[in-house]
């Protein structure tokens, strides 16, 4: 079986020969090597091997070669790129490279059974704490996952079910806070109806989105609902709406359109317009239930709550962070170590191990996310 091993080489090589003995752990020889060391905070060797660089990712994207630790140009070698909240790799929908990702440590301590955030332990962890899950020896992925097109309303596992008989149906209790193609307006939109029978061929048959509209200016959501819903002349596919219109408008004509949905190929989706959908200000925020958006008497005023459209991976399907814990609006990190891939077609391409561990600069603004990484090691055991 094959491992990847961050840890410093004399610290594996104790592991394996304590484990060749029959005695120890993994967390046991971390854990010693630290008390050695006088730090508990796990410094020591192991940080010599980290590199950490913060993000200019505020209002353009800023890419980084993992190798070099260097900011570089978006035709030049990077690995992993950011604009703000969103992260992706050098590949597929996002680049001209082939480099891979994978979820190494998904940190589910950190969500409760339901999947929702579990406030206490998100805000009590740091970036000591959490340093050991970055130190660590893991299994080789099965796959290395390249980018595709990332929804800001996330995957569309978010709000729809796959079920019997092919049909694709809407979620329960599945809401968003929407902005739109203007920036200028908002709205909080509940997901209540799609059916989507994928064995007929006609397409999308039905679907039903409600909006309560921040008109601009406004301080406040509107208590009456605008519906999208299908056109007279819908074939199945595309529909977008202007949800400050209150109407279905055409998708290719129409700038103004704020929410997209549709399907393509084996795709379903929904769209905002914005990033690399549309050409507007719009964006979504995660989902949430339709008790936490009508909790919410108008748009916070947080716009990093808004994602846009775009390319993604492994970051887009696993979240590295949680929004509004206990009610404060801010960024929390969730220190999920994934592993990075140089090249998915060489088998002796470079990998790294990383964590996303901030978001903001050191004056506190927002848009300043920071990683940290360090190279793997490849090692072989018998079975």
């Amino acid at each position: 079986m094959t491992f990847f091993d961050s840890r410093p080489p004399a610290i594996a090589l104790l592991a394996a020969m304590l484990t060749a003995c029959g005695g120890g752990s993994d967390k046991d020889l971390v854990d010693n090597h630290d008390a050695a060391s006088g730090n508990s905070g796990g410094a020591g060797v192991a940080d010599s091997e980290i590199a950490v660089r913060q993000l200019p990712a505020v209002s353009g994207t800023a890419y980084l070669n993992l190798e070099t630790g260097a900011l570089v140009g978006e035709t030049d070698d990077w690995h992993i790129a950011a604009n703000r909240l969103s992260f992706r790799l050098n590949s597929g929908a996002s680049g001209h490279g082939r480099v891979g990702g994978a979820l190494a440590v998904p940190q589910d301590d950190f969500y409760l059974a339901g999947g929702a955030p579990d406030a206490n332990v998100f805000i009590n962890a740091t970036v000591n704490s959490e340093e050991e899950h970055l130190l660590g020896r893991f299994d080789e992925p099965s796959n290395w996952q390249e980018d595709a097109f990332s929804s800001a309303f996330g995957a569309s596992t978010s709000w729809s079910v796959y079920g019997d008989g092919g049909v694709i149906s809407a979620l329960p209790d599945v809401a968003y806070l929407v902005r739109s193609a203007e920036g200028n307006s908002y709205a909080r939109m509940k997901v209540v109806d799609f059916s989507f029978p994928t064995r007929s061929g006609a397409g999308i048959e039905d679907f039903t989105f409600e909006f309560e509209v921040q008109a601009p200016g406004a301080s406040g959501f509107s208590a009456t609902p605008v519906s999208f819903t299908p056109p007279e002349d819908y074939n199945g596919g595309d529909a977008c709406f202007d949800f400050d219109a209150g109407a279905v408008v055409d998708c290719a004509t129409a700038g103004t359109w704020d929410v997209q949905v549709g399907f393509s190929g084996r795709d379903w989706y929904l769209k905002s317009n914005s990033g690399v959908s549309g050409s507007g200000n719009g964006g979504a925020s995660d989902a949430m239930s339709w008790a936490e958006a009508d909790a919410l008497a108008g748009d916070p005023g947080v716009s990093q709550i808004y994602t846009s459209d775009a390319t993604g991976g492994v970051f887009a399907e696993h979240s590295w962070y949680a929004y509004n814990l206990s009610q404060q609006h801010k960024i929390w990190p969730n220190f999920r170590t994934f592993l990075i891939k140089a090249d998915v077609n060489d088998p002796q391409s470079d990998v790294w191990a990383l964590q996303i561990i901030g978001y903001y600069d050191d004056s506190g603004d927002s848009g300043y996310p920071s990683v940290r990484w360090l190279p793997v090691q490849t090692t072989q055991t018998q079975e």
